[in-house]
């Protein structure tokens, strides 16, 4: 088991405002810049007591429960903290945000130092903590009188500017120092890319602002999407508007505009849920704008949305539900509209003895006696595709990367995510037309990667042995189809691969997917063996029944 050193919250946060300030020093404003200078001017055993702080929850905590050994005299480091204004010592607190800080008892005895009747502390203490704490907001002194002493208060001071440094650090707020103690455990291992100024995330500080303020407004989303249909509608024309120069802000507050109209769809205010939609070009926006115009009875503009989208798809799953809402609609209302084409794939049926391993597994013991069988479900074609692709994905452009601990770079789910890594991606495609003499390289890969964090790599399931086998059996040109489909749609075609691969002992390979009693195929799955079919790729379903 390996124990973080002393101190390493510490150095975790030095590592972090001083790999943001290389990044985005010109672009940081005066009162960042103060915030980062000043701490560095500060004692370390100050600076320890403000990450401590800083890192637990809310802003308010009492000296007493500020006990850390590596700080030996915690009021002597809140002096200096408050001398440079990066905390308060006492301040004025109201009521309500000061009843969590202390428990029933120490407030029993608060109110005794300030003169409360005996019977009414009686009282009090027989409450549960939520009524108490109603009883008690009403009781307090006002807040000149009331005193916490001999315990001290500190308040935290314009702790959001660390907001600014964790969203050009992670890209987002959703992550925090949590990330630096899994790498520090040996949990995790990251591939050393480049961080600079030329690749940074942000170029221009009006972004930055943009995401500052849709982060400050995300934090109402949950009570608004549960609220009022007005709210809904005045929160969505409170979002920050995303230029096309900025796809990260754009990507975001698309996703909340979505989450806007389903809500406002499901309480029957088609004409606003319709009106975010036409906003918003990520799927599945087109989707549930034919779904809408055929609630309202709008059959020819939904036919025509549907023909929309398979002219413009932007997705393998926007095009299958175009071709089949659009037949679905078209024959109820009996218009015409092609009939699409229902692939069954080849199925077999197996009775087996039920035992307590996964029927994955026992299907592939079962195959194993006529050669080689795998479960590999996602693992196999993604990881070699993370091997193949390594520097792809890894490659030194704008807006890629902005910390150390990406598994992926912050674009690769975006439609021009290729455009800047044409480069590395020709290099890449040009060993593809034999992947049996890339084997030797891809291995060296394996070897020289292994372990390290890849979105595409799981590598406890991807063995040398199974990589091998893999590319000395499958085809290049099954490569090259999958891989392509792989890029048409990262986000949704790295899932859905069949379980098993098996190698039979007179050569050749076989992709299976097993199925159990009752259970049927998935809609991506079943996209991905249509494709199979068509590039000729062998494939089967297992339909397991037990003995």
């Amino acid at each position: 088991m390996i124990e973080l050193p002393e101190g390493y919250y510490l150095s975790n946060f030095i590592e972090l405002i001083d790999c943001v300030y290389v990044q985005y020093q010109d672009l940081l404003a005066p009162v960042e810049l103060q915030f980062y200078q000043q701490f560095h001017a500060l004692s370390e055993t100050a600076q320890k007591l403000y990450v401590r702080m800083l890192t637990r929850k809310g802003e308010l905590f009492r000296a007493s429960k500020l006990v850390y050994r590596e700080i030996p005299d915690t009021m002597l480091a809140a002096r200096e903290l408050a001398d440079r204004h990066f905390i308060a010592i006492d301040p004025a607190i109201p009521h309500s945000e000061l009843l969590p800080l202390l428990s029933k008892a120490e407030w029993l005895d608060v109110l005794a130092r300030h003169g409360q009747d005996t019977a009414t502390i009686k009282a009090l203490r027989s409450l549960k903590r939520a009524e108490f704490d109603q009883q008690l907001d009403i009781l307090l002194p006002d807040q000149a009188n009331l005193t916490l002493k001999p315990d001290a208060l500190f308040q935290l001071q314009n702790a959001q500017l660390f907001d600014t440094f964790k969203l050009l650090f992670f890209g987002n707020l959703n992550q925090d120092l949590t990330e630096f103690v899994l790498r520090d455990l040996g949990l995790y291992r990251f591939e050393n890319y480049r961080i600079d100024q030329q690749t940074r995330l942000f170029p221009h500080r009006q972004t930055i602002d943009n995401l500052l303020n849709y982060y400050a407004q995300l934090s109402f989303l949950d009570d608004i999407l549960s609220g009022e249909p007005e709210n809904m509608i005045t929160f969505h024309q409170s979002l920050p508007v995303a230029s096309q120069h900025e796809p990260v802000l754009n990507r975001r507050v698309e996703n909340t505009q979505l989450k806007l109209a389903r809500s406002l769809e499901r309480v029957n205010e088609l004409e606003s849920a319709m009106m975010i939609y036409q906003k918003c070009q990520r799927p599945p926006a087109r989707e549930r704008q034919a779904r809408i115009l055929v609630k309202q009875d709008q059959i020819e503009e939904a036919l025509l949305m549907c023909q929309n989208i398979l002219n413009t798809s932007h997705s393998d799953e926007e095009n299958v539900f175009a071709t089949d809402f659009g037949y679905r609609i078209a024959k109820k209302h009996q218009l015409s509209w092609p009939q699409p084409c229902k692939y069954q794939p080849p199925s077999e049926h197996v009775i087996l003895s039920q035992t307590a391993q996964s029927v994955e597994r026992h299907v592939a013991d079962y195959y194993s006696q006529q050669g080689n069988c795998y479960v590999v479900e996602n693992t196999l074609f993604n990881g070699v595709f993370g091997l193949l692709y390594w520097d792809v994905l890894f490659a030194p452009v704008q807006g890629a990367f902005s910390n150390p601990f990406q598994t992926r770079p912050h674009d690769l789910y975006e439609a021009n995510f290729l455009d800047s890594r044409q480069h590395w991606l020709n290099r890449a495609n040009a060993t593809l037309n034999n992947m049996q003499q890339v084997a030797k390289e891809l291995l060296a890969c394996w070897e020289k990667k292994c372990g390290t964090a890849n979105v595409f790599v799981r590598w406890e399931g991807l063995t040398m042995d199974l990589v091998q086998m893999a590319l000395s059996r499958i085809p290049s040109s099954h490569w090259q189809a999958i891989f392509s489909r792989l890029w048409r749609d990262l986000r949704a075609n790295r899932t859905g691969f069949p379980d098993l691969i098996h190698f039979p002992n007179d050569g050749g390979y076989q992709l299976i997917e097993v199925k159990g009693p009752g259970d049927r195929l998935q809609k991506n799955q079943l996209r991905w063996m249509q494709y199979f079919e068509q590039h000729t790729i062998p494939h089967k379903v297992i339909h397991v029944e037990w003995q």
